[in-house]
């Protein structure tokens, strides 16, 4: 944004590199919150270690039951509400009067999505699926 400072009162100017900064600074902020990736995470659990020595024998079986187990994570609103207050933190840092309040509510707004969209990522990246193969060896066992 180009401002022309001598067609305009000192004051006028001093608004308008202000209104500047302050879309600006918001740009910086939602464009910083488009990058954000989300966290993958694989876990495995056995029941019991794999012996990799010499296998004496051959046992069959029969796969009696395959339980399929989602452990999810559900956002607690704690992304938002932080969001919220840090956006407008940063807001009402930008304007003066009633500039300054729209600031404030743009960067509440805009906190907000940023801190949903950060916790819903992270409770993604928390939630798994994990099979429980239940096995019934011929032997009985």
């Amino acid at each position: 944004m180009t401002v022309n400072t001598r067609s305009l009162s000192a004051s006028n100017a001093a608004r308008a590199l202000r209104l500047a900064r302050g879309a600006g600074a918001l740009a910086a902020i939602l464009a910083l919150g488009a990058c954000a990736v989300p966290v993958t995470r694989t876990t495995r659990v056995y029941d019991a270690p794999a012996v990799y020595a010499a296998v004496p024998a051959v046992e069959y079986g029969t796969v009696r039951r395959i339980d399929v187990i989602d452990t999810t994570v559900q956002p607690t609103g704690g992304g938002v509400a932080l969001g919220a207050l840090i956006g407008g933190v940063v807001g009402n840092q930008f304007g003066h009067g009633s500039g300054r309040a729209a600031a404030t509510a743009l960067g509440v707004f805009g906190g907000a999505v940023i801190g949903n969209n950060a916790e819903q990522q992270q409770a993604a990246a928390a939630s798994s699926r994990v099979y429980h193969v239940v096995v019934g060896f011929d032997d009985g066992r």
